[in-house]
């Protein structure tokens, strides 16, 4: 009976821990002076292996003192028969079975001082015990298969985001300078350029946010929130893609102020995402409505269009990872099938819910959040901080040391800063930086971590040798972004770490923003 049990405790072991409940069954059944387990978790792997006497794990000492026999007992056939083996505990009949349908899977090993071991009996018991484990071994190399692959794809999806994020930055910034040197009005291809630029930007973010959310890495800055103000960021950033689609937009908010806590950025993507998604799925000309109302200790947040509708089938499916439903040949839907998985995570984070509803295809959907009401007080709400105007002057004095070895990228962001009035030096490689830093004697430096030869790291580590008391603050610039790259620049010494590609109305108010004295 305990043989039988053992498969229920199977779920979510790994390879030795599965062996380890096999050889303390077996011994409860089965007299036994040794056992011994050599099996590779993984096909490739090297063996794990662990050595039991008289029911208790070897120690280091009687490990090595058995060591030369174990090796002796590799050369043992597979199979019924028992082998009288001499070994630190005297004679020994010894009996090798396999975990699996060869040598190449593993082997368990049992031996007892006992003339007639095993008998028919105990060698059923025995063989029932192998095939059990061979079963629980291959579901733990089989979950340790997934968790590899899904850290693969976590470290696929960084490396993707850091390599996508390298090309936009300098684009980003690009449009930024002609934006603030055009005169007069631009040209509608630029309109198209920046409304792509800033779709492409929102993919990359978005496949960075599974990431974090499948490593559960999301960090949430809470404060109190008044649903306007993130209803009325999303419905400014779903704007142009609103006029280009020539949809009827509806807005129908509560005349009180209801104010939830949360992450101002995760709310407002939440309903971006969701907008972006009627505007994009409903045919031009069409209506989109959103509402919020106040329910009991809820708020409810609705979205609502005259689109092409859900279908009962993929209803159950429409919040998972990567689910399109049906896709055409044009893919005019676009996008990557993450926004409405993202959607639900950062609900459920935020404590709240979100459901859909549609009578089925062609007679819309309706998407509703509602999140946990925690006032009704305006004064509670945190007003978002005045935009940043561009001051030609505001950089006035400040001089900042820029190392990027992306050429586009230090270059754009030169001029940008040129134009906001701060002085800039700039550098391609770190040696370049050390060769003139004494005579520029910057205020900042925003150095960027992935430098050929000497990583931004080790560039500021020199920085303060060479300058000390001098040494300027230091903004870090990287393509990678999650909590981990984060904590490592603070903990490096720089005051920021900027993303690429930055916001250039954030960077300069970064800049224009007083050092953390305890930092410098």
């Amino acid at each position: 009976m305990g043989l039988l049990a053992l498969p229920a405790l199977w779920a979510g072991r790994d390879g030795p821990t599965v062996m380890q409940l096999v050889t303390e069954a077996v011994e409860r059944i089965v007299p036994l002076d040794v056992s011994f387990v050599d099996v590779p978790l993984v096909a490739s792997s090297v063996g794990t292996t662990s050595l039991r006497l008289d029911g208790r794990l070897a120690t280091a000492r009687l490990r090595a003192e058995w060591q030369p026999e174990l090796d002796e007992w590799r050369t043992i056939p597979i199979g019924a028969r028992p082998v009288l083996r001499a070994t630190p505990a005297g004679p020994m009949q010894v009996l090798r079975l396999s975990m699996g349908y060869s040598s190449r899977d593993g082997s368990i090993w049992f031996g007892s001082v006992t003339p007639s071991f095993p008998s028919l009996t105990q060698l059923a018991f025995l063989r029932a015990a192998a095939s059990l484990g061979a079963t629980g071994l291959q579901a733990a190399r089989i979950t340790h298969e997934r968790e590899q692959a899904s850290r693969a794809k976590d470290e696929f999806l960084a490396m993707l985001g850091h390599e996508l994020r390298n090309p936009l930055a300098p684009i980003v910034t690009s449009l930024e300078v002609i934006r603030r040197r055009g005169p007069g009005p631009l040209a509608r291809e630029f309109d198209v350029i920046e409304r792509q630029v800033t779709h492409l930007r929102r993919l990359v973010d978005d496949l960075l946010d599974v990431s974090r959310i499948t490593q559960g890495k999301v960090e949430l800055h809470k404060e109190a929130q008044q649903i306007k103000s993130v209803l009325f960021r999303a419905l400014e950033a779903v704007s142009p893609l609103v006029e280009q689609r020539r949809h009827e937009l509806v807005v129908d908010l509560p005349k009180e102020a209801a104010s939830v806590l949360g992450d101002a950025t995760r709310l407002t993507q939440v309903f971006v995402n969701l907008l972006t998604n009627s505007a994009k799925f409903t045919e031009p000309n069409g209506k989109i409505w959103i509402s919020a109302a106040v329910e009991g200790e809820w708020i409810s947040v609705r979205i609502r269009d005259n689109g092409p509708g859900i279908s009962a089938e993929l209803r159950p499916r429409l919040f998972s990872i990567f689910e399109q439903g049906r896709t055409t040949l044009d893919r005019s839907g676009g996008g990557l099938g993450i926004g409405l998985a993202l959607v639900k995570s950062f609900v459920q984070l935020h404590d709240g819910q979100v459901s859909v509803e549609s009578e089925g295809t062609g007679r819309g959907a309706e998407f509703t959040v509602r999140l946990p009401l925690i006032s009704r007080d305006s004064e509670m709400a945190r007003t978002p901080p005045p935009a940043l105007a561009a001051d030609a002057a505001a950089g006035a004095g400040i001089r900042v040391l820029l190392v990027d070895d992306n050429v586009d990228s230090v270059e754009t962001m030169e001029m940008v800063l040129r134009d906001s009035g701060f002085g800039v030096l700039t550098a391609t490689d770190p040696a370049q930086a050390l060769e003139t830093v004494k005579e520029f004697r910057p205020t900042i430096a925003i150095l960027d971590i992935g430098l050929p030869g000497m990583d931004g790291y080790e560039l500021a580590a020199e920085l303060r040798a060479r300058l000390g008391a001098e040494v300027p603050r230091l903004f870090a610039l990287s393509g990678y972004g999650q909590a981990s790259d984060r904590d490592r620049s603070l903990a490096a010494g720089f005051e920021k770490h900027l993303v690429k590609p930055v916001n250039v109305a954030e960077l300069i108010e970064a800049l224009l923003t007083p050092g953390d004295p305890w930092r410098q």
